[in-house]
């Protein structure tokens, strides 16, 4: 089978290597869709560890076309979402974490910027009806929005604000307004995304290249003290500022976004403390996967997928992704 293959930086080759055979407990999916995260774009910008060569992807959806020893062959032909990475459920992260932070945890037989994929038979999770296959391929992060959003106390008639516009702050925002923020205020500078956020339940807008967001602040919020919740989606410590510095105290800050490995946290310390914040950090898609593919089909979706590229051109989505040229950008690998 052909798969895309890491090797530093921006550097990809397309190879031909063994397709993988379904071991006992496992199935073989056939991969139809898997989106470019934005972990993706870090790793090719050494922003996030990772050790080269390896196949990237991890947010795939696609179809079981065979099983391993002790797997029903009632489960080939069904449409899947894949739960990523394999947990165990018996260490004490699984227990008492998430399973997705797994002591024990052993990857897939490849990445899934391939034609296909084995992986244990629960990490494919079957999707309603009422969902299409390509877009299942955005449960994954939409289940990393949902497990961080649900960490939250929202409190009644709650203001919020999300930076960022990408998929995740996209989903962020709607989980917000379904988990109780009354009023929502986005802020994202590409007109593409920010536009986007209204579908998704945004009250109101803001393009940080056009006013302050203070202003916004002391439009929106009670006397101007803040919002309830924030939100940072894009993994910049700089906006993980902005947002403390824009919840009122006793508020609470979401990290939803990904920063750079090693990075400071650029606040006053003293300032925080005083207004005593809440800073939650949300890494990876928690216990929710299963719930999500319903999630999923209950929201406007249209026109999130900005691009569709074939496996040759990785690169170039990569590169899309990073530019900020649209929304959500996933490669088919099997077109």
């Amino acid at each position: 089978m052909k798969a895309q293959t890491w090797h530093g930086g921006a550097n990809f080759t397309l190879d031909e290597i063994p397709k993988p055979e379904p071991s006992p407990g496992y199935v073989l999916i056939e991969i139809d869709t898997t989106g470019i995260c934005g972990t993706d774009v870090h790793v090719t910008q050494g922003l996030f560890p990772k050790d080269p060569p390896q196949i990237l992807g991890h947010e795939s959806s696609g179809t079981i076309v065979d099983v391993g020893a002790g797997v029903s062959e009632d489960r080939i032909g069904q449409r899947v979402c894949i739960n990523h990475p394999n947990s165990c459920y018996e260490c004490w992260s699984c227990r008492n974490w998430s399973i997705c932070r797994c002591e024990n945890q052993s990857g897939p037989t490849n990445g899934y910027f391939a034609e296909f994929t084995a992986v244990p038979s629960r990490a494919a999770v079957e999707i309603p009806e009422a969902l299409d296959v390509e877009t299942a391929a955005l449960t994954e992060p939409a289940a990393c929005c949902l497990s961080g959003v649900e960490m939250l106390d929202i409190p009644y008639r709650a203001t919020g604000l999300v930076i960022g516009a990408g998929i995740m702050g996209l989903f962020t925002a709607a989980f917000l307004k379904s988990h109780g923020v009354e009023t929502l205020v986005v802020s994202e500078p590409v007109p593409v995304r920010r536009e986007m956020a209204k579908q998704f339940g945004a009250d109101i807008l803001h393009d940080p290249n056009d006013i302050p967001l203070s202003d916004v602040i002391a439009e929106v919020t009670d006397d101007g003290r803040g919002f309830e919740v924030t939100a940072e989606a894009v993994g910049k410590p700089e906006l993980v500022a902005t947002c403390i510095n824009s919840t009122k105290p006793r508020g609470q800050t979401l990290m939803i976004g990904v920063s750079p490995e090693g990075s400071p946290l650029p606040v006053d310390l003293y300032d925080m403390h005083y207004r005593e914040i809440k800073l939650v950090g949300a890494f990876r898609q928690g216990d929710v996967t299963h719930r999500v593919p319903d999630e999923l089909a209950k929201l406007n979706l249209n026109n999130v997928i900005s691009g569709r590229y074939s496996l040759a051109d990785l690169p170039e989505a990569i590169t899309a992704s990073a530019e900020g040229l649209g929304v959500k950008f996933v490669i088919k690998p099997n077109d």
